[in-house]
């Protein structure tokens, strides 16, 4: 079965620093808090990203007939 990792990895990464550019617009932050706040949420993504493709995979190796 071929990984979505990679996969994982580039929509989780999207949608955190999506996330976190949108906190940094409703907060009005400056350009350095602006950058923390979108690479901290950016890699977060690409943690939960990670995660939920691990979760998934396994889940589907397990009902494999």
């Amino acid at each position: 079965m071929k990984s979505l990792k990679p996969i994982g990895l580039s929509l989780g990464f999207l949608a955190g620093t999506t996330f976190g550019s949108g906190i940094a617009f409703l907060f009005r932050f400056a350009p350095s808090p602006l950058m923390w706040c979108v690479s901290l949420c950016g890699v977060a993504g690409m943690l939960f990203g990670l995660l939920t493709t691990i979760i998934r995979q396994s889940r589907t190796e397990e009902y494999r007939p």
